[in-house]
């Protein structure tokens, strides 16, 4: 579809956000300590499958602050580091 107007790329935006909702490039679950390291770009997206207080959480244009991500919760970024404590369980989205 070619973008026409102004309400065309909105619904573009749109609808290339709910598609990335699906991880159409898959995920990586991680349980543990074990520190993610990864180029910009890698991940766009960490959902929390446990209650997690990360140690490391870095973000591209981000300033992240030590709290405890609920169960469920999902955060949305050019993910760059990340690690959790040794029980806790999340998932990084691919881009």
């Amino acid at each position: 579809m070619a973008i026409r107007t102004e309400q065309d790329a909105l619904l573009d935006g749109i609808n290339r956000s709910v598609i990335k909702g699906f991880a159409p490039n898959g995920f990586v679950m991680i349980t543990g300590t074990g520190a993610q390291s990864v180029a910009s770009g890698t991940y766009f997206a960490v959902h929390f499958v446990t209650d997690c207080t990360l140690t490391v959480f870095t973000a591209t244009n981000s300033t992240a602050v030590t709290v405890l991500h609920k169960a469920g919760s999902t955060v949305y970024g050019d993910i760059l580091t990340i690690t959790a404590g040794a029980s806790e369980t999340y998932m990084l989205y691919k881009n």
